[in-house]
């Protein structure tokens, strides 16, 4: 009976849920809650678990040394810190790129060579963490949450992600000088008369000085500070992706010195927030009211702080005109908590009609951003209280009740901006669910963070992972992995390359696919390099046609398992330096150029004559449909249909008119045959099953003279798919995205 009485038994630390387990909870009986201690004391006499004593030991005199010792040194660094802060709140000579802050002495070792978020201790202990663009970012969480994420996103709750990874771009200087700077270097960075009043944001595209179309650096989302009523000087944030930051960087430093230089004095000046500027964004039906929870005007009566009091309710910012921009000061989210929304003096038809007025008015008259003024953003940050001083504010207050405001609280200057999931709205289909942005101080994200992650609308984090799958979920490209044409979409290639080679090599050759020796058309071994989509296959370096691309040479998987010292491939070269223009010979058309040509082809008019050249070795963006059945991987083929075999077109036929009878299925006798290696055209980026389509679906590029030759199959939208390492084919639909 002893036995059979311990045999199942549960331990106290097991009853937690599997979210709030710890290690150390099978050793202390503190880290259990307080109404499972008693068991879990008794639990650990019983079969004599070693506990921890360490805590209660006396420390002795040389310990005690070391203690006060390290006390005094932070208290220097903290006041070093407060000085660091000072001296760079007002504007600099700018040109000058920011140093990382200094870490917490604690951990000042753990970040050689790359940059903790704000919040990263709080990810650390919940998400996979990796090292990207000289930071450590949140790869995905913990949990399984493929379908949870999804569904946060579109029905319930809300996902938001610590982007404090994208680097900001601050230009400054006379109105039109400064407008002349952005337009070198992104086409339309100007705006309309909206976007530079600080109405409204813009998302463009940056290139190369004298680069469009063809120098591509990747997508950026400009946000104009309100003119003041005196003076000419404006201020303009750019937002940028940190895989594009060096290459706008350099650019915007050029043009702006090529304006100073012929304009005399400096009169332009261009700063680096990088490590000045965090942000948030946030996407889901309750996403608004989260917001709201958290962030309280410290100006509650104010015009736009009563404007966005209004919008509670809001499922979907995509509602409101696109890249709305809202500016004002918030209080410190850590004296309201934890975060709650007061309940509304109006009924619920009342609230859902001035929504309405908001979302088809939008009568907002923006003032001056607060968060751009260096002065009062130095005031925020210097204000900051302690988490002791806010416990015991909390303590002395009456109970049930937040702290009163003080007259020393700090201010907080934010700025909050509507958008695309994927931040790229250019090919974002209707209906696709929007995201609020904000912006605001380096120090004060995690107190903001942890706030949001406490509030009462079920609001779920998300990682890089989840990124991408909803930008994919959606049908929108996802920079950089589905823009192959710009620098940093080759260098996450490269490194996806590299890391799926590392897997295959773990592999013993008993358990891992011998890519050549699968039988593709006829032939044995796999259409170029297997573990990448393969671009310079298409386009080879040598020439402009796709006729010498039988003449490279391919490396082959008995190639890629010789030694280091006999070969040369992309994965062997360094993944730290960026792949310039010049040795890539394909680039990226933007999707209104090559919609505007795919109009008009192959009578182009005299505005895109220009640009065949460009568009012979450009690649566009795509998204693939299959009509029939298969499910898309990364780096599958995609072809056009073959010139002489009519087997695709009588399949694609009887798949649209349903005859399921007379539908081949895939490996059977009648199937049609793969393309041969003369028709392949691009490749697929992001392949997965979408959970919002409900079927399997596609991201990728095709590339524009392989497709569009003097040939009438260039005017259908249908292509064949076909898996890395696989010998069948599957029939799909494209459109540009």
């Amino acid at each position: 009976m002893a036995t059979a009485k311990t045999a199942l038994k549960q331990r106290a630390f097991q009853s937690v849920p599997r979210n709030m387990r710890r290690r150390t909870a099978s050793h202390n009986s503190k880290r259990v809650p307080k109404r499972l201690r008693d068991r879990a004391e008794k639990e650990m006499k019983e079969d004599n678990t070693p506990t921890h004593t360490f805590r209660k030991r006396k420390k002795t005199g040389h310990g005690r040394l070391r203690t006060e010792t390290a006390d005094k040194l932070r208290t220097m660094g903290k006041k070093r810190e407060i000085i660091e802060a000072l001296v760079q709140a007002a504007d600099g000579k700018g040109g000058e790129l920011m140093k990382p802050p200094r870490a917490h002495s604690r951990w000042r070792k753990r970040q050689k060579g790359k940059v903790w978020l704000p919040t990263h201790v709080w990810h650390a202990k919940r998400a996979h963490m990796e090292i990207r663009w000289k930071f450590s970012v949140p790869e995905s969480p913990n949990d399984k949450c493929f379908r949870s994420t999804q569904r946060a996103v579109e029905k319930r709750g809300g996902v938001a992600w610590d982007t404090s990874y994208w680097s900001h771009i601050l230009v400054r200087g006379e109105g039109e000088l400064v407008r002349t700077v952005l337009e070198a270097v992104c086409p339309g960075g100007g705006g309309d008369a909206k976007v530079r009043a600080g109405k409204r944001g813009k998302e463009c595209w940056a290139y190369e000085r004298d680069g469009y179309p063809n120098r591509p650096i990747g997508p950026v989302t400009i946000i104009w500070n309100p003119p003041k009523p005196e003076g000419d000087d404006r201020r303009v944030l750019v937002r940028v992706h940190p895989s594009a930051f060096y290459k706008v960087w350099e650019e915007l430093l050029s043009a702006m010195r090529a304006h100073n230089l012929a304009s005399g004095p400096q009169k332009v000046l261009i700063d680096d927030m990088r490590y000045e500027f965090g942000s948030i964004q946030i996407s889901g039906p309750n996403a608004t009211d989260a917001l709201l929870s958290v962030l309280t005007p410290t100006n509650p009566d104010g015009d736009i702080e009563t404007k966005w009091a209004k919008l509670r309710g809001l499922t979907n910012p995509a509602a409101l005109p696109p890249q709305v921009v809202l500016g004002f000061e918030i209080a410190d989210p850590r004296l309201r908590f934890p975060p709650r929304l007061e309940e509304s003096k109006l009924s619920a038809k009342q609230q859902q009609a001035e929504l309405f007025t908001m979302q088809s008015t939008w009568p907002i008259t923006p003032n001056p951003f607060n968060l751009l003024d260096p002065k009062k953003r130095a005031v925020a940050v210097r204000l900051q209280a302690s988490v002791k001083r806010i416990q015991k504010r909390k303590a002395d207050a009456t109970p049930g009740t937040f702290p009163t405001a003080a007259a020393n609280d700090p201010k907080i200057p934010i700025i909050i901006v509507s958008s695309q999931l994927a931040g790229n709205s250019s090919g974002a289909p209707k209906g696709s669910p929007g995201a609020w942005t904000v912006i605001l101080p380096w120090k004060w994200v995690q107190p903001v963070w942890y706030a949001l992650m406490h509030t009462t609308e079920q609001i779920r984090f998300g990682g890089i992972q989840e990124q991408q799958q909803m930008a994919f979920d959606h049908g929108v490209p996802w920079f950089p992995a589905d823009f192959p044409g710009t620098d940093a979409g080759k260098t996450w290639e490269d490194e996806q390359a590299a890391k799926r080679m590392q897997i295959w090599d773990k592999k013993p050759p008993a358990k891992r696919l011998n890519y050549d020796a699968v039988k593709i058309a006829g032939k044995r071994g796999e259409v170029g390099d297997w573990s990448r989509c393969d671009w310079a296959y298409i386009i080879p370096a040598t020439s402009g046609g796709r006729t010498n691309k039988m003449n490279i040479d391919v490396p082959t998987t008995s190639s890629l398992l010789a030694p280091t010292e006999t070969m040369t491939t992309d994965s062997t070269t360094p993944q730290s330096e960026p792949t310039s223009s010049s040795q890539k010979p394909w680039c990226q058309i933007p999707s209104t150029l090559a919609t505007a040509a795919l109009r008009s082809y192959p009578n182009l008019p005299a505005s895109l004559e220009h640009t065949l050249k460009v568009l012979n070795k450009g690649i566009f963006a795509i998204k693939i449909t299959l009509l029939h059945r298969g499910a898309p991987t990364a780096c599958s083929r995609i072809y056009r249909l073959p010139h002489a075999d009519t087997a695709w077109k009588s399949l694609a036929a009887n798949i649209k008119t349903k005859k399921r009878d007379k539908i081949v299925e895939a490996g059977k006798d009648g199937y049609p045959q793969c393309p041969g290696e003369e028709d392949l055209v691009g490749f697929v980026t992001t392949g997965n099953y979408s959970l919002t389509n409900g079927k399997s679906v596609a991201l990728g590029g095709i590339v524009w003279g392989a497709w569009f030759e003097e040939d009438e199959r260039c005017k259908e939208r249908l292509c064949v798919v076909r898996g890395v390492g696989e010998s069948v084919a599957r029939l799909a639909r494209w459109e540009v995205v």
